[in-house]
């Protein structure tokens, strides 16, 4: 395979592959022509570019709805260029950026993150708007006329949008067609929560102050406002086992209402928080291990439809402020780089879903909810955005060759699942595991269904 391509216009021939087309493993093989899907067939081919993927897994990219990329803002944490370079090394080939640092809620602030993404990623990219509450909540018809089609919101701290806006916003999003996805906590619990273990300084001290109740209460309120309105809602980072049933009880009563887990959820609980301390800390806070169990249940029924990162990093230095003071301590983690293996490894190589599940959560249903166009299967006419997988391959993660931060949750952890090769944007992205993309990605806009 060679690595000396012409920006768009060599072709690619991904030979002899096990490819998932259209629900299953077919042998085929895929030619690649200006970044688009030109062929599916058994037949030999050639492109001006051979990637021998024999005995190997040929599946859609990844796509993360769910990441904070700190540009601008954090910039000692990471930007687009180095988040995009860690997406692509575990198979990531588009992410959504959700606000962290600065709101997104008006065509400047549009403007200013989406030229940041084209200089800067390598990766194509979406935005989503936000944070909307009482000083912005009007805006969703401004924004949703610039194409600006998802927004965030918070039930709780810090960004708390008060009930009588939300109902209002979901309002918004039935008119306009657009969504809203849901921090769901309940700001009363951690309030009393907050307050009652304030004087705590162990390690479960985050995690007790954000119980399932909390998550179950914010997720059945935002469900009767999508009910009664007729808008749009998503549930990100689903954490438990009561989230995952109020939003069950959702789905049977008719409301237009979506979720998401992390992979943190799916593998660690708080007993391995008393192990990492605030190298494990995040919002919503990690659960009990009958949780877990119920999360990847629900992927594989299909009741919670996506896994996304919430993708977060902070420095060790945020982090470890937080052996003294886990109040103190950044709340995020990074994860670009590990969701797809993470998924294979922990899920798909045990038995806990199937590989129709893995391409459904991974790059399916992200791409069929939020309306990201030609992404999300292998289909003539689709994006070239493929992952090639030897599944038996293990590689021992050390994020501090990945992450700008230098760490991850899953370091020393064996995992499979890391693509071999890449392909995106009509070039090798990753080859025989290394980066070597030279061109951007696009920004590329949503419409939720």
């Amino acid at each position: 395979m060679q690595a000396n391509q012409k920006e768009f216009m060599e072709s690619i021939a991904i030979k002899n592959g096990k490819v998932y087309y259209d629900g299953s493993l077919v042998e085929a093989s895929i030619l690649v022509e200006e970044g688009k899907i030109k062929t599916i067939t058994k037949a030999d081919i050639q492109g001006d570019i051979n990637v021998d993927a024999e005995g190997l897994l040929v599946l859609p990219g990844v796509i993360d709805v769910h990441a904070h990329i700190n540009d601008p803002g954090y910039l000692y944490r990471e930007n687009f260029e180095s988040a995009s370079r860690a997406a692509l090394t575990g198979g990531m080939t588009t992410f959504v950026e959700m606000p962290l640092v600065k709101d997104i809620d008006d065509e400047e602030s549009f403007m200013e993150r989406k030229e940041m993404g084209e200089k800067s990623s390598y990766i194509d990219f979406g935005i989503h708007a936000g944070f909307m509450r009482e000083k912005n909540y009007t805006r969703i018809e401004e924004l949703s006329t610039m194409g600006l089609k998802t927004f965030k919101v918070f039930t709780c701290r810090p960004f708390r949008a008060l009930d009588e806006h939300i109902i209002r916003m979901l309002e918004a999003s039935r008119k306009t067609g657009s969504m809203l996805l849901f921090h769901a906590e309940d700001e009363a619990i951690l309030d009393y929560l907050f307050e009652k273990y304030a004087d705590r300084r162990d390690q479960l001290c985050v995690h007790d102050a954000r119980p399932p109740e909390a998550e179950a209460l914010a997720i059945e309120k935002v469900a009767t406002y999508a009910k009664i309105t007729g808008g749009r809602a998503h549930i990100v980072h689903l954490s438990s086992r009561l989230g995952v049933e109020a939003i069950i009880r959702a789905k049977r009563a008719g409301t237009d209402i979506t979720s998401e887990t992390c992979p943190h959820y799916l593998v660690f609980t708080k007993k391995d928080a008393e192990k990492l301390g605030p190298y494990l800390k995040m919002a919503p806070s990690l659960k009990e291990e009958r949780d877990r169990l119920a999360l990847w249940e629900a992927l594989e029924k299909g009741y919670v439809e996506m896994v996304t990162t919430d993708h977060a990093p902070g420095t060790k230095e945020e982090k470890n402020i937080g052996y003294s003071d886990p109040w103190k301590a950044w709340g995020g983690i990074p994860g670009v780089a590990t969701m797809f293996p993470v998924l294979f490894t922990y899920g798909y190589s045990r038995g806990l879903i199937s590989l129709s599940t893995l391409v459904r959560v991974s790059a399916e249903n992200p791409a069929k909810r939020f309306g990201i166009k030609g992404k999300g299967s292998i289909a003539v006419g689709n994006d070239a955005d493929i992952i090639v997988i030897d599944p038996k391959k293990e590689i021992k993660f050390d994020g501090s060759k990945v992450y700008k931060v230098g760490w991850s949750p899953y370091d020393g952890m064996v995992m499979k699942g890391f693509p071999a090769h890449v392909i995106t944007g009509g070039e090798i992205a990753v080859q025989d595991y290394q980066f070597v993309k030279k061109n951007k990605g696009r920004f590329v806009f949503q419409q939720p269904s």
